[in-house]
C-alpha cells in the first residue's frame, strides 16, 4: 500500500511539474507608440514623462500590457497619464505589476501626486 500512495503522488507531482504555467504575452515592440510633446494617440492610454501631459511618453492600447517600462525607457519617469482607450489601465510601482495596483480609468486625466510621481514600473490596459 505505501508504495502504490508513494508511486502515485510521485506521478501525480511530475504531471504537474511538466504542465507550463500560463506566460504573459510576449512584449511586442511594434505595439508600443512612442510620441512626442502631448501627442496621444486616438483611443489610448498615454503615460507622459512631464506632468499636464507634456514631455512626451509612450501610448498603449486596450489589451496592452508591458511587465517592465524600462523596455521602453519610461521606467520610473511617467508624471501624468490620460485616458481615452475605452477600459480602465492599471499601472504598478513595480516590475512585473508587481507592488498595489493604481488605476487608470478611461476618460480621465491625472497629474501624479508627489509621493506617486516617478514611481510607476509596469502597465497592464
Amino acid at each position: 500500500m505505501f508504495r502504490t500512495g508513494l508511486i502515485a503522488a510521485t506521478l501525480m507531482t511530475a504531471s504537474l511539474t511538466a504542465v507550463p504555467a500560463s506566460a504573459e504575452p510576449a512584449y511586442d515592440p511594434s505595439a508600443i507608440y512612442h510620441f512626442s510633446g502631448r501627442q496621444c494617440p486616438d483611443n489610448s492610454l498615454c503615460i507622459y514623462k512631464d506632468i499636464e501631459f507634456n514631455g512626451g511618453g509612450v501610448s498603449f492600447e486596450r489589451g496592452d500590457s508591458l511587465p517592465n517600462l524600462n523596455n521602453v525607457r519610461m521606467n520610473d519617469m511617467m508624471s501624468s497619464w490620460s485616458n481615452d482607450s475605452g477600459v480602465t489601465c492599471y499601472w504598478y510601482p513595480h516590475a512585473d505589476y508587481q507592488g498595489t495596483a493604481h488605476d487608470m480609468r478611461n476618460r480621465f486625466r491625472v497629474n501624479l501626486p508627489g509621493n506617486e510621481n516617478d514611481t510607476a514600473s509596469s502597465i497592464r490596459c
